[in-house]
């Protein structure tokens, strides 16, 4: 995605693709004088669930009283999304009411690009190769939180993590390994051991490693067992004690439009965000952060913390949901949010708008959509996000075809896809098809629900917030 405000010289070294590795990261970061070496981290890898859990280790990071820089990836709406400071409680609160809070300023963004710019010119010079977007990105990261004595940072690994521009940091405060699942098999392994032995990557000597269990409903039980084996093999190479968090060891106690309540340890605490994976993740961030923080900024911290694009509810009456939910894994949460809120099924007629990226298991995606959809369907609104990997919304639309001709579900009176066929619409144009939406979701009280590709939200979100405060 391309943010016309960011520095050209950042976002035009896309050109230079996805290559791991670490050398040119640490070449460039020897021409700035290492501003890694001054930072305290807790690095953050795995496939899914890696920003909330950030997020959450940030909130309860700043309720402590820390200056917290927060780097993470890819940014929805805005590029400088990616780098922020949360400065105490009083940041979080102020980035709770408005999500613009902390990011870094365009004058700081442009004045360090241009430092890491010339001095990739210096590596260009010496016969050295151009290093990829995220390299640089990380680079400007790094030195926006030295610069600004940060006291602690959270960083949230790019792709895989043992060769991610990340894992230049040396002595984490603790290595996280959040939800492991099948993505970006062609880059990091076909099984998910090849995948674990990646994300383990981040582990290192000595170091505390946290890490979600590997058993997930999208993943074979063997292939889990491989996983962890693997995990607990290099952690015990480096000497590094892990600490794995169960599924379901925090047990929800209430769930509404406004977020949920959970038992963790027999306390009770309240999350803003949506989803029974959200639990999983706030216990993961708990399970790291009690070692660092008060049980009073545990509790506050998880409260105060939003990430938007991921089940994030903008509107409550009708409902207006809008989710990142981009492979088989987030799908599967995303159904297991509808299957959970009972409100939801008593709601009128939904819509649902969705556009994905065409190197996605879109098939699997559909099939978990037709089997396990359970709220009452008004249409289907195919598009195609801005971004040359997106899949065309006639493929799309094709692909939901066979997906529903394939399915039992024509013979499963608990499925509200029967004859959904008929309600597959197809447009060139998302913003337009998002205004058109809210108009009909004021009109006629029915839920929206946008799903699939994260650029798609980003290009949209703005479009239906405004929407939504247009009162004409």
């Amino acid at each position: 995605m391309i943010d016309l405000n960011a520095p050209e010289f950042l976002q035009t070294a896309n050109k230079f693709g996805i290559r791991l590795g670490l050398e040119r990261m640490e070449a460039l970061l020897a021409k700035l004088s290492h501003p890694e070496k001054h930072l305290k981290a807790f690095h953050i890898a795995g496939t899914n669930g890696k920003g909330s859990v950030s997020a959450y280790c940030a909130g309860m990071l700043s309720w402590e009283g820390h200056k917290v820089g927060l780097y993470t990836s890819p940014f929805l709406e805005r590029f400088t999304e990616r780098i922020r400071i949360l400065d105490g409680r009083e940041g979080l609160l102020s980035w709770e009411k408005d999500d613009r809070y902390g990011e870094i300023d365009r004058e700081s963004l442009y004045r360090l690009s241009d430092l890491v710019e010339s001095k990739v010119s210096e590596l260009l010079s010496e016969g050295q190769e151009h290093p990829t977007e995220f390299e640089l990105v990380t680079a400007v990261a790094f030195l926006y939180f030295s610069e600004k004595n940060c006291d602690v940072v959270v960083l949230e690994t790019g792709l895989g993590g043992r060769l991610d521009s990340t894992n230049v940091i040396e002595k984490p405060l603790a290595s996280v390994i959040t939800a492991l699942g099948y993505d970006h098999t062609d880059r990091l392994g076909n099984t998910l051991g090849e995948i674990a032995a990646e994300k383990g990557g981040i582990i290192k000597e000595g170091c505390p490693v946290f890490a979600m269990d590997t058993h997930q409903e999208t993943v074979r039980k063997d292939e889990a067992e491989s996983a962890r084996e693997v995990l607990e093999r290099i952690a015990g190479q480096k000497h590094a004690p892990i600490t794995w968090v169960p599924s379901h060891v925090a047990k929800r106690t209430a769930q509404d439009l406004s977020g949920q309540r959970f038992l963790w340890k027999d306390k009770e605490y309240t999350i803003r965000m949506q989803g029974g994976y959200q639990l999983e993740n706030a216990a993961l961030a708990l399970t790291v952060m009690q070692h660092f923080v008060s049980e009073e900024s545990m509790k506050e911290g998880l409260a105060h913390t939003l990430w938007k694009g991921r089940l994030e509810v903008v509107r409550r009456d009708p409902p207006i949901v809008l989710d990142g939910a981009h492979n088989p894994q987030g799908i599967t949460s995303f159904v297991a949010f509808l299957e959970e809120m009972d409100e939801l099924k008593e709601q009128k007629p939904c819509e649902v708008i969705m556009g994905v990226m065409a190197d996605k298991d879109v098939s699997s995606m559909l099939s978990i959509l037709v089997e396990r959809w359970c709220v009452p369907l008004g249409r289907i609104t195919l598009v195609r996000p801005q971004q040359k990997r997106a899949m065309a919304a006639e493929d799309l639309r094709d692909a939901w075809a066979e997906a529903l001709d394939q399915s039992k579900s024509f013979y499963n009176l608990k499925s509200c896809m029967y004859n959904a066929i008929d309600k597959l619409s197809v447009t060139s144009d998302a913003a337009t098809a998002c205004r058109n939406a809210v108009v009909r979701a004021r009109k006629e009280g029915s839920p929206i629900y946008m799903i699939g590709s994260l650029y798609l939200l980003g290009e949209v979100r703005g479009v239906i917030k405004e929407a939504l405060d247009d009162r004409i």
